[in-house]
């Protein structure tokens, strides 16, 4: 599989081996469901269109990837207040922001981490 890639437009781009389990865009209706006091469910449409959201997982992604995806996220696009542009393995560019996951990486070996990290489509 070929490399994916995180560009922000103004800095060095980050460049990635493809995830062990690569994110499959699916859609998100932007709804909000209640229920009533009385019991009646009701539900609101935020959105009229579709949102996709991906999840890319590493099982080992080395140390050195690990940190260079967490310093771009954290340091130079300051987590989810930036747009950045998303090429995928099949070079596919889509406008994402991050939504999150770097936080719950954990070290698996001595110098890898399993890591997911969330994208949303920017509408």
């Amino acid at each position: 599989m070929a490399d994916i890639i995180f560009d922000d437009g103004t800095n060095p781009s980050v460049t990635l081996p493809a995830p062990d389990y690569p994110g499959q865009a699916f859609a998100f209706l932007d709804q909000s469901i209640q229920q009533a006091m009385g019991g009646r469910i009701t539900s609101i449409t935020r959105g009229s269109g579709e949102l996709k959201r991906w999840t890319l997982a590493w099982q080992s992604l080395s140390a050195s990837n690990y940190t260079t995806l967490k310093t771009f996220w954290y340091t130079t696009v300051s987590g989810a207040s930036t747009e950045v542009t998303y090429t995928d393995e099949n070079g596919d560019d889509y406008t994402v922001k991050y939504t999150g996951g770097i936080e719950r990486a954990r070290l698996v070996d001595y110098d890898s981490y399993a890591v997911e990290v969330q994208l949303a489509e920017v509408a």
